[in-house]
């Protein structure tokens, strides 16, 4: 007989609020109330060497005024040694706070069947964003927060990101962000016959998306959705079975669920890639206030199914709409 596993997966789209509530007393709340001891010695500390540190910075700024006679070292002392302070005072919290958001976030994607990485990876096919206009091409990016796992057979990756373009001038480089948010990645088993992007509404300068693109606009049933979205494809016909209404609702819903703007998606081959921007998602929160709140997992789980309902509806599209 094969090992059962202690925990079962929960199945998002049949979530009840009692499973939820077993999982945070369960698994969730344990480490929290550890966590929770770290957090009250960390503030504490924090304002210990603040005060100390602060103490430190406008001693040192004083000393350089007397030194040179000059306002401008004392300046650059009062930024630099505050800076160095308010890192190491900072610090303990800091530690705390990611112990914390990792060890929550992964038990919750252990929850449900998926598995959690903070950092240190490079997203698969971020190229690909970029070649259909979804992300601006970039110089620099920085990944976190990532869940990967698979639904009805359909492989999907979830995580924030962070591009930057580079600016110089003659004063030197500086880093300008282009875009904030969450990235999805679906992989469907069946293969699209075109390719199809779909765009927030963009109003007045709809043209310049027209002009930025070789494919073709689709247009839409629902007068709603019509002035919600811009659709393209080069598939005039799979495009309107792939954007049925209930497909686009669950975009419009898994919008407001992330709170983020701009979204943006593309169907291409066996993918299905969506870009929201927005703040970063999955952070552990004011580190000033209690972490005993069970109010934290249900709005990480809230962000997921919405990523599950929008792969139903292409599914459904799959089944009942495609041709085979």
């Amino acid at each position: 007989m094969g090992h059962q596993p202690r925990h079962p997966t929960l199945n998002l789209l049949e979530l009840k609020d009692s499973a939820v509530a077993e999982l945070y007393a369960a698994r969730i709340k344990p480490v929290l109330q550890k966590r929770e001891v770290e957090r009250i010695a960390a503030i504490a500390s924090f304002w210990r060497r603040g005060t100390s540190c602060g103490l430190l910075t406008l001693f040192a700024s004083s000393a350089l005024y007397y030194l040179f006679e000059d306002i401008e070292p004392a300046l650059y002392g009062l930024v630099i040694f505050g800076a160095m302070s308010a890192w190491y005072a900072w610090s303990p919290v800091d530690a705390v706070g990611s112990a914390t958001k990792s060890q929550s976030l992964r038990i919750i994607a252990e929850a449900i069947g998926c598995t959690y990485s903070m950092s240190d990876f490079v997203p698969e096919d971020i190229d690909l964003f970029t070649e259909l206009s979804l992300l601006p091409a970039f110089d620099r990016a920085s990944w976190n927060d990532r869940f990967v796992g698979q639904h009805h057979g359909c492989d999907f990756a979830f995580f924030d990101g962070h591009l930057e373009h580079e600016v110089r001038t003659k004063n030197g480089t500086s880093w300008r962000t282009i875009f904030r948010g969450q990235l999805i990645d679906i992989e469907f088993p069946k293969k699209f016959l075109g390719t199809t992007v779909v765009r927030r509404d963009a109003g007045f300068f709809n043209f310049m998306q027209r002009w930025s693109t070789s494919l073709q606009r689709v247009g839409l049933p629902d007068g709603r959705l019509e002035k919600a979205f811009e659709v393209y494809s080069n598939d005039q016909v799979e495009a309107r079975y792939l954007i049925h209404p209930v497909f686009m609702e669950r975009l419009l819903d898994m919008e407001a669920s992330l709170k983020g703007k701009k979204l943006r998606c593309a169907f291409h081959k066996g993918q299905l890639l969506v870009a929201i921007e927005g703040d970063d998602k999955f952070e552990i929160g004011s580190m000033f206030s209690t972490l005993l709140d069970e109010g934290r997992v249900r709005g990480v789980l809230k962000d997921l199914t919405e990523i599950m309902k929008v792969i139903e509806a292409v599914l459904t599209a799959e089944t009942i709409y495609l041709p085979e």
